[in-house]
């Protein structure tokens, strides 16, 4: 096996997912109505929501939920040989991932940009929303704090991302102000961010600024408060379109040395026990984004729907269409991660990984990259991998920090009865402020790698919440639910409860009390969840059915 078939099978898979899975789903499950007023329009505050430049959403949207986690789960899950991560990451994206995305995202839009806690809380229960709200957080939660200790460390090994990080974040402000306030196109902003941070990439190269590991730290911890607490047009969404431009650079640069390189693949084929545990259940434990991640219920909600200027664009920011695709193009991203592993040795990787995920993705970039654009210089691919991890990474960082704020005020409300207003500047500051703070003292608690098993774990979870969500809707809105039912039963039974159940026993083995708890108590909720979700589902009444379906179709 080489990289070039590889690559090639892999995009076999998306395509059919692009053209064929998100047609069906269109067509039978989620029936676009042109003209219906979207949430955008009619709920806008310019904080919030707002109708968006649709390629910047997109880009914001792929930005966000393909930041750190598909790299660190396609550089993860490779330890137990890359065909199991590779099939995971394609088929499982193309049937239980793109569609839980596209699913959530839809009827985010037909119920007022409400979030997924939102959602559950109106089609299920009130108990299963505040579960699905407080899973939801503890899941982001995991993987910022996996992120805030690998951009520690890999700015502290390439002091070269220090100049460029900081160009990004002001040609971020600026393009903000460029587009939504002085009338720029999309197209004259992007050029004047793209120019400059290239200069800075130049310049990081010839003036590394070196800073320590707890000063990295400190600094990624106090930034996604800022970003999570200000409108997201003023930095996140332009700051993650300009992130987009230069992930897709490196994206498509990696695939090139993919399919013009034709590397041995030097890993082996499959790894029943790996140095971590045995291969099931501990793969689906370490992928999660790129195949099928829960917690972009989140994101498809309380996040992107809100901006989304016309229901034509769910499907293709969701699922796929030509040559869209948030969740397919997040499989991707896991993929590049995949193959920057899989040209390594067993040896090396082993030696890598031991160190943190980026590191492997840093070196196999370079490794391919460097095969076939030969020149540039190796150290020069080293610097441009580790810029595209922490770029990925960032962008992950400020949408997760912004989502920990909405939840942890959505979950107040739903404790107290007290809804906090969206112009509530404390209240905002305070949650983003409490959000990082805690992230922050998980990532100190443990060892990075069983850190980042929680948020697959989590999510997984989540995941089911979200399909019992949608299975609720559907049948209110007189459609069929079958395929969601095959879906909830197999993340059921294959992957969320026995990899949550596992995770637990391996904390205690490790005796990382601390942690074991957080699983076991996951799948309580997450039992509770299905006697309610049952009882929702058992009871509704036909005059129910009527009046939502009448609602839906007018």
């Amino acid at each position: 096996m080489t990289t070039t078939t590889l690559t090639l099978i892999g995009v076999a898979i998306w395509v059919f997912g692009y053209f064929v899975i998100s047609g069906y789903l269109q067509k039978v499950y989620f029936k676009y109505k042109p003209g219906r007023k979207v949430p955008a329009v009619e709920l806008r505050d310019d904080v919030d929501f707002y109708p968006a430049n649709p390629l910047m959403l997109f880009g914001d949207h792929w930005a966000s939920i393909a930041g750190g986690a598909p790299l660190a789960g396609g550089a993860t899950g490779a330890m137990w040989g890359y065909l199991p991560a590779f099939l995971y990451i394609t088929v499982g994206n193309v049937f239980l991932g793109s569609p839980h995305d596209y699913a959530t995202m839809h009827i985010s839009m037909r119920r007022r940009g409400d979030t997924i806690g939102a959602m559950i809380a109106g089609l299920v229960s009130k108990r299963a929303g505040k579960m699905g709200v407080f899973l939801g957080w503890c899941s982001i939660a995991a993987f910022c704090a996996t992120f805030l200790t690998a951009l520690g460390k890999l700015f502290e090994a390439t002091p070269q991302l220090t100049l460029p990080t900081l160009a990004f974040t002001f040609c971020g402000v600026v393009m903000g102000f460029m587009i939504y306030r002085f009338g720029w196109s999309v197209f004259a902003a992007t050029v004047f961010g793209l120019v400059v941070v290239c200069i800075f990439i130049v310049l990081g190269l010839h003036y590394p600024i070196k800073l320590p590991f707890y000063a990295w730290f400190a600094i990624f911890t106090a930034y996604p408060v800022i970003s999570a607490s200000i409108p997201a047009w003023v930095l996140v969404e332009p700051r993650n379109w300009l992130n987009f431009c230069f992930m897709c650079v490196g994206a498509t640069v990696l695939l090139i040395g993919c399919v013009a390189g034709n590397l041995p693949i030097q890993l082996p084929t499959v790894i029943v026990q790996g140095m971590n545990g045995p291969l099931w259940p501990m793969l689906f434990l370490t992928i999660s984004c790129g195949a099928l991640t829960g917690m972009h219920a989140f994101w498809t909600t309380g996040y992107t729907s809100r901006r989304v200027p016309d229901e034509k664009f769910v499907r293709r920011i969701g699922y796929g269409r030509f040559g869209f695709g948030g969740e397919v193009l997040e499989g991707l991203t896991a993929f590049v991660a995949l193959a920057s592993a899989a040209v390594l040795t067993l040896a090396v990787y082993t030696e890598h990984i031991r160190k943190g995920w980026i590191f492997i993705l840093q070196n196999g970039y370079a490794e391919i990259a460097g095969n076939v654009f030969t020149f540039i210089a190796h150290e020069h691919w080293l610097v441009w991998g580790g810029l595209l991890g922490s770029i990925f990474m960032i962008t992950t960082l400020e949408s997760g920090a912004r989502n920990m704020r909405i939840f942890s005020m959505e979950l107040y409300t739903m404790m107290t009865q007290k809804p906090i207003a969206p112009s509530n500047a404390p209240a905002k500051w305070g949650a983003a402020s409490f959000s990082l703070l805690a992230t922050a003292a998980l990532a100190l608690s443990g060892a990075w790698f069983y850190i980042w098993v929680l948020f697959p774990a989590l999510s997984s979870l989540l995941a089911l919440m979200s399909f019992m969500t949608v299975i609720i809707w559907l049948k209110l809105v007189s459609r069929p639910v079958g395929y969601w039912w095959f879906a909830l039963l197999f993340t059921t039974c294959v992957v969320a409860v026995p990899g949550a159940a596992y995770l637990s026993y391996t904390y205690v083995v490790k005796e990382m009390y601390h942690l074991c708890w957080i699983p076991a108590v996951a799948i309580v909720l997450v039992i509770f969840f299905f006697v309610d979700f049952w009882k929702r589902y058992s009871t509704m009444t036909k005059e129910e059915i009527k009046a939502a379906t009448a609602a839906e179709d007018a």
